[in-house]
């Protein structure tokens, strides 16, 4: 397919609304379960959400065991494979990278 057939296909869903609706449902849920753990564990860092490019979502949260190592532990749904993960991640590239 050619971009513009893409395009298209996009638009067509898009005009069927059930795109949106879902969309709205699972932005819903992660903004919710990211609240449960800014309120449930107070002592935690819990970053804002990363919507992506329709690719994974997350947001992550830090306990102060991790923090000093700089790794957090991300909450990811990954759109491709419309699954849940937990990873463990460093706090930047070059934490990654080590």
């Amino acid at each position: 397919m050619e971009f513009h057939e893409y395009m298209q296909e996009y638009k067509n869903q898009l005009e069927n609304g059930n795109i949106q609706e879902a969309y709205r449902g699972l932005m819903g849920y992660i903004r919710d379960l990211r609240i449960y753990f800014k309120n449930k564990y107070h002592e935690y860092s819990v970053s804002g959400i990363y919507q992506g490019y329709m690719d994974m979502t997350y947001f992550s949260f830090t306990p102060e065991s991790l923090m000093h190592r700089k790794l957090k532990i991300a909450i990811v749904f990954i759109h491709e494979t419309f699954r849940f993960e937990v990873w463990l991640a460093g706090s930047n590239k070059k934490v990654q990278n080590d």
